[in-house]
């Protein structure tokens, strides 16, 4: 009986354990109800680029350090790696996170005049059809100051943007990574009176513009409820 109630409380004791890790390791990666790593390329995305303008180059598993993470290159390029619609319900979980990095800022880019609106890398929320689009975008700019919005019309007008810098070339002065944390469902419900039921994630690099070199690395991208 003894050596029962032995084994009985090592396999308790071992189920108590196994509960722990697993929340441990659910709070190691965010917690997040959707997320996306760049261990390799997500199924379903796609390249999309202008006609007659070299294409941005996006890899997959690129090697920064210990982490395996999204890499982005224009050289006088641009483009958008496209998500399709991502399982998100922004009703449940407004906030979006993720981790990125600036390597190479578009010399000279200010994405408020149209002759120079190039980044490193944007981050855009858009909803809509193929002929009618709406988008948010958080952005990392060269000149533009932080803090500064703006609108823009691309895709010969199709695709309508509320664009945000929230950081620029001051910030290569640290050259670590960044965390960023914003409401998209406040964002686009300032810009578009709505909150979008479906909506995709793009990713662009851009230095067409400016005839310059972009960079910049994406570590992971997340939804969460808001505190």
């Amino acid at each position: 009986m003894k050596t029962k109630w032995r084994i009985a409380r090592t396999l308790i004791r071992a189920s108590m354990w196994v509960a722990v890790l697993a929340g441990m390791s659910a709070q190691a990666d965010g917690g997040a109800p959707w997320r996306q790593n760049f261990t390799n390329m997500p199924s379903g995305w796609s390249v999309e680029g202008k006609p007659m303008v070299s294409k941005a180059v996006f890899t997959a598993a690129y090697a920064d350090g210990t982490n395996s993470v999204l890499r982005m290159t224009a050289d006088k390029a641009t483009a958008t790696l496209k998500s399709d619609k991502v399982a998100v319900d922004l009703a449940k979980t407004p906030i979006m996170r993720w981790r990125w990095k600036a390597v190479t800022l578009p010399t000279g880019a200010d994405g408020r005049k149209s002759a120079t609106d190039d980044q490193a890398i944007g981050i855009y929320i858009s909803s809509g059809g193929y002929f009618s689009q709406q988008s948010v975008a958080f952005r990392w700019e060269t000149l533009t100051p932080k803090g500064a919005d703006g609108r823009a019309k691309y895709g010969g007008g199709v695709l309508s943007t509320y664009w945000v810098c929230l950081r620029n070339q001051e910030d290569l002065k640290d050259t670590g990574w960044y965390t960023e944390e914003v409401n998209v469902a406040e964002a686009y419900r300032k810009a578009f009176g709505k909150v979008p039921e479906k909506f995709g994630i793009g990713i662009s690099c851009n230095s067409q513009y400016t005839g310059t070199k972009a960079e910049a690395l994406l570590d992971w991208v997340e939804f969460v409820a808001a505190p």
